[in-house]
């Protein structure tokens, strides 16, 4: 009786694996077009020229301020 139930529990186990398995291969497919999307949204020179005027700003604000 026990190897009749751990036989059950296998085959139960194999076919909740493999859909573990879809469920990430779908995540990775939309994860790659969510990234792909937003990848074009600015060039990197623009995302750079952001991040520079942004600590710039914060330093002039933080001088300011103290």
């Amino acid at each position: 009786m026990a190897i009749k139930n751990n036989s059950i529990l296998a085959r139960e186990n194999r076919i909740m694996i493999n859909e573990i398995k879809e469920d990430i291969k779908s995540i990775k497919l939309d994860l790659a077009k969510l990234t792909n999307h937003y990848s074009k949204r600015l060039p990197t020179w623009a995302s750079i020229l952001f991040m520079i005027l942004t600590a710039m700003i914060g330093g002039l604000i933080g001088r300011a301020l103290f």
